[in-house]
């Protein structure tokens, strides 16, 4: 089996990204990367649920951390992405050797920077702390857990790179299933650190520890055994700025947007509380919760689908460029139009799940159906950002991303709030949401224009000039 190594085996062969059968190769990456962020979001409910077996201050104390530890994996994410559109267009090109460098400079950047991020939270934590306002009960307890996790955090970032150089190269499978392992052993650990041990919340954190070290092992032997085509070493970690400059430019706006959603939960949730009470609070929380489940599924397909796009960007093979992409649009599409018309539809009985209380249920109604309405269209908008980034258009992939959790949202949630108070702080996130929306259909749709159909081959420029003319 061709670039999977000599000792290779078939399970964690990485799938041919030149693949004819398009389609089915983008449904192939794609629906592992679904599972696998699924799995991802229900290890922190399995983590919550143990904990919150210990007592509501347990829980508490590590629901504090959770926001802190979404921003240290915003730096991942971010530099995941980049390293990866960065490692496809190279290994499109047919530059192993530099894809390999790539990779390895990624991996390098997100353990420096995880280093830094659990040094500065170790020694710092009674800072960080302070922002949330723990009691005094309640700040031991998150210290402690907080400086244990803080040692993870270059094990969490270099597993995250590791997740991504393995998507980049075609195999998504192994990324899928090595966190599925990692899950698992984190389910057994759980409970036996916690209550089999009496380690409590610091068994909650060594638990967490020990399943990133089982992936990292995977990892290793994946990487060490050759069994895909990228090639980590040494050579990488010099960081030459022809290798990192692509991945900077798409990797820190990158993060940057993944950091401002969660910053953006935050700020419309005090606003909700500050215009409607801890009522709205929990309104808007069950809207958002709801949001969250639909925007999961295309986030993962738009990331599994990705090697392909950044491959065919890299080959300089336009027309596969554009039908993956009019492919990947309408799935995305097809599946956002239906969540939220079945969210908006459903929306009283969906609320009564959470709760029974009138004035929660009315809010989260409202906001469930407002939210939605904008949500509708949210698969063009990723569909585009994923397109941007393969074709090396970074800039304009940051204006776009960066939109609907900061520079739209954020003038309107303070601006609808002032004037509308609580209807105003629900009609800003699909206010913005819509907006976004609106504009990348229009871009993708220019986008995909530019991309020649076979009989307008001969006419179309290269994807390399068209780089070279800019980002917008």
């Amino acid at each position: 089996m061709s670039g999977t190594g000599e000792d290779g085996v078939r399970f964690a062969a990485p799938l041919d990204l030149a693949d004819p059968r398009l389609e089915r190769l983008i449904v192939r990456l794609a629906v592992p990367s679904v599972a696998g962020l699924s799995i991802t979001a229900l290890h922190h409910v399995a983590n919550a649920a143990f904990v919150g077996l210990l007592s509501g201050q347990a829980l508490a104390a590590v629901s504090i951390a959770v926001p802190i530890f979404a921003l240290v994996a915003a730096i991942g994410h971010g530099l995941g992405i980049g390293g990866a559109a960065s490692i496809g267009r190279l290994l499109g090109a047919g530059d192993a050797l530099d894809a390999g460098r790539a990779a390895s400079a990624t991996l390098a950047l997100c353990v420096l920077l995880g280093g830094a991020a659990g040094i500065g939270l170790f020694w710092g934590a009674g800072g960080v702390l302070a922002l949330f306002s723990p009691g005094p009960d309640l700040a031991p307890i998150a210290a402690t857990y907080l400086r244990l996790l803080a040692v993870s955090c270059p094990l969490l970032l270099a597993q995250i790179a590791c997740d991504f150089i393995a998507i980049a190269e075609g195999n998504s499978r192994f990324s899928m299933w090595t966190l599925l392992g990692a899950f698992a052993l984190n389910i057994v650990l759980d409970p036996l650190l916690i209550f089999g041990f009496g380690l409590g919340v610091e068994g909650a954190a060594l638990a967490t520890i020990l399943s990133q070290l089982a992936a990292l092992a995977a990892y290793g032997l994946y990487f060490g055994r050759r069994w895909g085509r990228v090639r980590l070493g040494v050579g990488g970690l010099g960081l030459k700025a022809r290798l990192l400059r692509p991945i900077l430019a798409v990797g820190v706006p990158a993060g940057l947007s993944s950091a401002l959603s969660a910053l953006a939960f935050a700020v419309v949730y005090a606003m909700a509380g500050i215009h409607g009470g801890d009522e709205a609070v929990a309104g808007v929380s069950i809207a958002f919760r709801l949001l969250t489940l639909g925007l999961l599924p295309v986030i993962g397909f738009c990331l599994g689908a990705q090697p392909v796009l950044s491959f065919a960007a890299g080959a300089g093979d336009r027309i596969r460029l554009r039908a993956a992409t009019l492919f990947m649009a309408r799935v995305a599409l097809g599946f956002t139009l239906f969540y939220a018309v079945s969210m908006m539809l459903g929306s009283a009985p969906l609320v009564g799940l959470f709760t029974a209380d009138a004035r929660v249920a009315d809010v989260a109604r409202r906001g469930l159906i407002l939210f939605h309405a904008g949500f509708a269209l949210t698969g063009l908008h990723q569909v585009l950002v994923i397109l941007l980034q393969a074709m090396e258009r970074a800039r304009l992939a940051a204006v776009i991303s960066l939109a609907p959790q900061g520079y739209l949202l954020l003038p309107l949630l303070y601006g609808g709030a002032a004037l509308w108070g609580m209807d105003g702080v629900l009609a800003a996130p699909p206010l913005a949401m819509g907006l976004t929306a609106l504009v990348s259909a229009a871009l993708l749709l220019r986008e995909v224009r530019r991309l020649p159909t076979a009989r307008s081959r001969k006419s179309s420029p290269s994807l390399a000039a068209e780089g070279a003319g800019g980002s917008a």
